[in-house]
């Protein structure tokens, strides 16, 4: 079997999977080193574990794997796809449909009869995975933004009075897997898709020479945006104060959330957020269904314990959305 037919059947594997949860066919893809390894098997597995403890049904999946580039040696091969996935399930009375678009890394190993085992798989997870000196620079600086939002000097450009979370929401519908052509595309995009959002709900931009200061972006040749746009960390932080323009309130509960809020995720548990989704609707359980970038997911379970991002010290924050 070629590498494309391989990876082909794993992912026809894996959707089974999703449907009757009996990850260990899986295991014949795996090297042993490999299942050892890869964070993958254990992400597929707290998947699972998170749809049967919902009560959740799973009646029918869909998928498609779009390989993007890849390099061949002799024994091994490295394949870099996009994976967009969907399942339909049921929880009491109400049906969804979760869907998502991952970018994946594949490591191969041919083995003796030339068939293939994986050894590794890596995926994209945005914000957290911003390990660069420049961009460990923003977010260091971004950090004084809890103490700066009053600063001058600013102005707030308002919008629609209030906020209008309907809006903001059938915003998170229309993009939650493509790109507003007025706003830039990061690679690490999950906050400015949030911050898009919010102001599609009315939430005016608080501007600032600073990027440091306020919440704004500026479109068009030569575009910039300030920190708490574009950071998880530092929209955390405007979040969290309860200032304008948002002026968030912090909630306990994932329950007491209604579409259009957000949540944060601090998912090492070590004071910094790394990842920012917005509640779009609710389950039967009034359990938050999310929207995001960088792993684009659609009415995706809010606790992201299928993310390979997931640790046991998640922690999370949650904000209900006031407006100015």
């Amino acid at each position: 079997m070629d590498w494309k037919g391989f990876i082909q059947k794993y992912f026809d594997a894996v959707h089974w999977s999703w449907m009757d949860g009996k990850i260990e066919r899986l295991a014949s893809f795996f090297s042993k080193e490999g299942k050892d390894k890869t964070g993958e098997w254990e992400r597929l597995t707290r998947e699972y574990s998170q749809t049967v403890s919902r009560g959740a049904q799973i009646y029918a999946v869909s998928g498609r794997v779009i390989p993007l580039y890849w390099m061949e040696t002799e024994k091994t091969l490295e394949v870099s796809l996009v994976w967009r996935g969907a399942r339909h399930y049921r929880i009491g009375n109400q049906r969804h449909e979760e869907a998502s678009t991952r970018v994946m890394t594949l490591r191969l190993n041919k083995v003796a009869d030339g068939s293939w085992v994986i050894a590794e798989t890596r995926e994209w997870e945005g914000d957290l995975k911003a390990a660069n000196v420049e961009a460990n620079k923003k977010e260091r600086e971004a950090d004084v933004q809890e103490g700066d939002t009053d600063a001058k000097p600013l102005m707030v450009v308002y919008g629609a009075k209030g906020y209008n979370a309907r809006k903001a929401v059938e915003y998170a519908e229309r993009y939650w897997n493509t790109t507003n052509s007025v706003y830039p595309r990061f690679n690490d995009d999950c906050t400015n898709f949030i911050s898009q959002c919010l102001h599609a709900g009315g939430i005016p931009m608080l501007f600032s020479k600073e990027k440091t200061k306020g919440w704004w972006i500026r479109t068009g040749k030569g575009s910039e945006w300030s920190y708490s746009w574009s950071v998880a960390h530092s929209l955390y932080l405007l979040l969290k104060s309860g200032r304008e323009p948002m002026r968030a309130i912090t909630v306990d509960s994932p329950e007491e959330l209604v579409p259009g809020d957000i949540i944060c995720y601090d998912f090492n548990g070590d004071g910094r957020f790394q990842h920012n989704t917005i509640v779009v609707a609710k389950d039967w359980d009034n359990m938050p269904l999310v929207n995001a970038h960088t792993t684009d997911s659609r009415l995706r379970y809010w606790a992201y314990e299928d993310s390979t991002a997931y640790t046991p010290q998640i922690r999370y924050a949650f904000f209900h959305i006031q407006g100015v």
